[in-house]
């Protein structure tokens, strides 16, 4: 029952913002591609798109208005994402490393395989594999 809601989330996340401008990608993350999730956990989605042209206000905007309950909806660019893996940000290896894909560009996919192959997760920390400090 709570993964069939699960589903029935990202579908709607999909179809709701599909409208307003272009998905490159859609990753699911967090407790759900971990440990399955609960009957209290959100769902986070990560949603990668054309939104450029929208002050990060705007975009707030749009997720609260759009997503649906008991969901978590992380919007950026591709640009953005590729930034913030750069940087090591814990979301972006996070969704990357571990996420379960439910639309993904070539380019996207790029990043999770360079997220697997650069990181391990060590409890609640990421641990880059190349400065060998695990």
């Amino acid at each position: 029952m709570v993964k069939n809601t699960w589903r029935k989330n990202v579908e709607e996340v999909i179809s709701r913002f599909s409208r307003l401008f272009n998905i490159e990608a859609v990753i699911v993350f967090g407790s759900w591609t971990r440990s399955g999730g609960g009957e209290w956990s959100d769902v986070n989605v990560l949603i990668i798109g054309s939104v450029s042209h929208l002050s990060p206000l705007e975009r707030f905007k749009l997720v609260v208005e759009y997503k649906p309950p008991r969901t978590d909806i992380f919007l950026y660019t591709y640009e953005e994402l590729k930034n913030m893996f750069r940087r090591g940000n814990s979301l972006a290896i996070s969704a990357l490393a571990e996420g379960i894909p439910i639309k993904i560009s070539k380019r996207v996919k790029e990043l999770i395989n360079q997220a697997k192959h650069y990181y391990v997760r060590r409890g609640s920390i990421w641990i880059d594999k190349r400065y060998k400090t695990y």
